[in-house]
């Protein structure tokens, strides 16, 4: 993996984790710690340089974002969705291109 893919992902992984914890008020605890547990898996497979591994971890988020948007608004938040979906697409293909 090139160094700004790694960067990159981990990036996205931290963000990830920060977002968890500012809606600590509004998501379920087990809700909040599956999402950080995947974006730890994600910055865990960049470190490693395991391109499955973060692949594996970002398609878990971006499932996961399905639950938060049905445990925040009640429904999927189809534009957030599909924003995350094309992130997710986007650094599965570095990862695995520039592994």
């Amino acid at each position: 993996m090139s160094y700004l893919t790694i960067s990159l992902t981990i990036i996205y992984g931290a963000l990830m984790i920060s977002a968890s914890f500012l809606l600590i008020t509004s998501l379920p605890i087990w809700l909040i710690m599956i999402n950080v547990l995947f974006a730890l898996g994600i910055i865990a497979g960049s470190i490693l340089k395991i391109p499955l591994l973060t692949t594996i971890f970002l398609v878990a988020l971006l499932l996961t974002a399905i639950a938060n948007g049905f445990s925040l608004h009640h429904q999927i938040t189809w534009i957030h969705w599909f924003i995350r979906l094309i992130l997710t697409a986007a650094l599965i293909w570095l990862n695995l291109r520039f592994r």
